[in-house]
């Protein structure tokens, strides 16, 4: 699993695959001692709402949606769906950490670009042609597929 960092309000936040470091988040969001990840894990709220993404919506243990590293570089990681920390902690900063994240995830470029405009539109046309293009062809490999394992009739000598 790849180690990425990424740069929130001046502090840096690691990012693991689909974790995020929630000790990352605290530190740039001022590093409240109150508002300690392990804190804000023992809420009931807290646990509610892990225990509803672990089991509905990624369908997976809540021990695989939080990470502890202990020892002199502790962390507390988190699955990117558990960024309501982030809102817990203060909600103008959980705004501008769920887009830089989200950003981040899925790699994609930040609205302040420099390219002219009529470059970024060619580039969204290109893309949603090249995914329409990919829906038909796997269309007609799927009736390909079908059509190759049939059988044909064996016909009796008359």
């Amino acid at each position: 699993m790849t180690n990425n960092l990424i740069e929130l309000d001046g502090q840096r936040v690691s990012l693991k695959g689909e974790m995020v470091s929630l000790t990352g988040l605290w530190k740039a969001a001022g590093s409240d001692p109150s508002k300690q990840p392990a804190k804000w894990r023992e809420l009931p709220s807290t646990k509610e709402f892990a225990s509803h993404i672990a089991d509905v919506v990624l369908r997976k243990s809540e021990d695989e949606i939080f990470t502890v590293a202990r020892g002199r570089n502790a962390q507390t990681f988190a699955h990117w769906q558990i960024m309501s920390y982030a809102r817990y902690l203060d909600p103008a900063f959980a705004v501008r950490c769920n887009e830089i994240v989200r950003q981040h995830m899925e790699h994609r470029l930040p609205a302040h670009t420099d390219f002219p405009s009529e470059l970024v539109e060619m580039i969204k046309r290109t893309d949603g042609i090249v995914r329409m293009l990919a829906k038909k062809v796997t269309k007609i490999e799927h009736v390909a597929a079908f059509t190759i394992t049939v059988e044909p009739k064996k016909r009796s000598a008359a």
